[in-house]
């Protein structure tokens, strides 16, 4: 009988330990904490980045009393690139362009537009503002840059159009080559 009542309750044990081991399974429970960092990303660049250099060229008149004229008026080689993490969630940026090296001839105007960005870009991408004039002052080209990348290379961000106008003939002269350099410049708003 001493047998039969340690066999039952060495059985009753056994079921208590696994019932309290099985409860115990069903409630472990471990934390793990992650965490994220993005800084702040400005960057800008123009493709193809191997020559991006734009020619223009005034053809003499052919004939007396005849316009000089240009033989290339505009240019759609240029893309601009950019990646961009602003550092507050309502912040935005814009891509002014500006001349900073040398000075246009006088009569002669020489603008850039932005088309629609195109490519493999995601994110809250800029928008166009339009033909620009340029000039030594900052002229806003894009506007409204939030977090976003358009996507690296020709055929990715934003088609830049240059184009040249004759606007006042009374005040071009002739000369040899003039060189202008344009920047762009992300800036925070």
């Amino acid at each position: 009988m001493r047998f039969i009542i340690k066999t039952i309750l060495l059985i009753g044990a056994g079921v208590c330990f696994l019932t309290v081991k099985t409860f115990a399974q069903l409630y472990d429970e471990s934390q793990l904490t992650v965490s994220f960092t993005l800084p702040p990303v400005t960057l800008l660049d123009i493709e193809p980045a191997t020559n991006n250099r734009l020619y223009f060229a005034m053809s003499p008149a052919l004939e007396s009393g005849a316009s000089p004229h240009f033989t290339e008026t505009s240019n759609e080689e240029l893309w601009l690139n950019y990646s961009s993490a602003v550092q507050n969630a309502n912040g935005s940026r814009a891509i002014v362009a500006q001349i900073s090296g040398g000075s246009l001839p006088e009569g002669i105007s020489l603008n850039v537009e932005a088309s629609q960005s195109g490519g493999q870009g995601k994110g809250q991408l800029g928008q166009p503002a339009g033909k620009v004039a340029l000039s030594g002052q900052p002229q806003t080209l894009i506007a409204d840059i939030g977090n976003c990348f358009t996507g690296d290379g020709v055929g990715q961000g934003h088609q830049l159009t240059f184009t040249i106008e004759l606007s006042d003939f009374s005040r071009l002269h002739a000369m040899s080559e003039t060189v202008v350099v344009v920047m762009y410049t992300i800036v925070d708003f």
